[in-house]
């Protein structure tokens, strides 16, 4: 009887394999499995606009965003984007859409303003996040997370996102850090890939941009052992590139 899986595979090796210095492939870890990168300084903001930071640093892209907590607030984001439309999120909210804390392709000041009004009276959320409204079209939506097993370390998964994600249960998992071309194999190997190919006249995404992503987060929550999950749900992967749209992390 062995308490752990661990244990059990390394009991038949140490009985099938005679002692040995191990060679320079055994001392570097299992193949196909990175190391864990060095440790990064604590993250000290969970929060979404503290989460969203730390990605950006890492060279996943973002919307510019703005948090605000009042009316003046907004309008004076509302001025600071280009472009037709804008994105309200009411913040500290584990799923925004769900409770109706997401309002998008607001084109005006007014419409926002209106927005803000309504969210705030049902919800009362005390801060809320002002966006630059990314392109959706011809974009498939991702969600790249990583929980930190407490046997296994940074876990990452990848699959279909936004509203997909809990629907289709198409998901991938790897031991994290994941390096891109790893990330591309997780990615094309989903039930669901043909929506990555093209399909119904829509083209192809961009594979290369989303793996770059699913690297660059995975190597970023490996490094920091205070971060048990993070997540960003969805990642709009488009022909030209991937931006991610929403994110959150849980501290241990």
């Amino acid at each position: 009887m062995f308490a752990a899986t661990e244990d059990a595979a390394r009991a038949p090796a140490a009985m099938t394999s005679a002692p040995s210095a191990p060679s320079a492939s055994e001392a570097a870890g299992p193949p196909g499995v990175r190391p864990l990168p060095p440790a990064a300084p604590p993250l000290d903001d969970p929060g979404y606009h503290g989460v969203r930071a730390l990605l950006r640093a890492a060279q996943v892209p973002f919307p510019e965003a703005r948090e605000i907590t009042d009316e003046a607030q907004l309008l004076a984001a509302a001025d600071a984007f280009e472009g037709p439309y804008v994105v309200l999120k009411a913040l500290h909210l584990l799923h925004k859409s769900d409770a109706g804390g997401v309002a998008l392709g607001l084109p005006d000041r007014a419409a926002l303003l209106a927005a803000f009004r309504e969210m705030h009276a049902r919800l009362g959320a005390a801060s809320y996040s002002v966006e630059a409204m990314a392109d959706l079209t011809d974009g498939v939506e991702l969600i790249v997370g990583v929980h930190r097993d407490p046997r296994f370390g940074p876990v990452a998964m990848v699959g279909p996102g936004g509203v997909l994600t809990e629907a289709l249960h198409d998901v991938a998992f790897a031991l994290a850090p994941v390096p891109a071309d790893r990330a591309a194999q997780l990615l094309t190997g989903l039930r669901s890939a043909a929506l990555l190919r093209g399909v119904r006249r829509r083209p192809a995404v961009d594979l290369a941009a989303a793996s770059a992503v699913i690297e660059r987060l995975t190597t970023l929550a490996a490094a920091h052992s205070e971060i048990a999950e993070i997540e960003v749900n969805p990642l709009l992967v488009r022909p030209d590139g991937a931006l991610a749209l929403d994110a959150r992390a849980v501290l241990a």
